[in-house]
């Protein structure tokens, strides 16, 4: 069964835990026991900041993980989303992900609610 769960230091993954000391957050996706994805983020005083998407070129997944932590962003009341320059630009693009030149994501609770794939109630 897959589950995208946020990150928390009770979980003992040294990897995502080093990360969380370089103060990135993480969303982790699971397959049972396995890891098959990832996404590293900051949040900002303005917006979420996604460092790192990691979804093995399942574009499902990577809408998933990105969506996981929009839901966070408009639940923390951060209005708009960055994707630094590792972020794959093509899965954004095959995604529809509505940025604009400088990578950003304005209005993620429009974003959230125009969805077609998701469900957040």
């Amino acid at each position: 069964m897959l589950y995208i769960k946020p990150f928390t230091s009770e979980d003992e993954l040294p990897r995502f835990a080093e990360a969380f000391r370089e103060g990135k957050l993480s969303y982790i996706a699971f397959s049972g026991k396995e890891i098959i994805g990832h996404i590293f983020y900051r949040a900002r005083p303005d917006r979420l900041l996604i460092e790192e998407v990691e979804s093995g070129g399942d574009l499902g997944l990577f809408d998933g993980l990105v969506r996981a932590v929009a839901d966070a962003a408009v639940t923390a009341g951060l209005p708009c989303m960055e994707f630094g320059p590792e972020v794959d630009k093509g899965s954004l693009q095959a995604l529809a992900v509505p940025v604009d030149e400088q990578n950003r994501l304005y209005s993620l609770p429009a974003f959230l609610h125009n969805c077609k794939s998701c469900n957040f109630s």
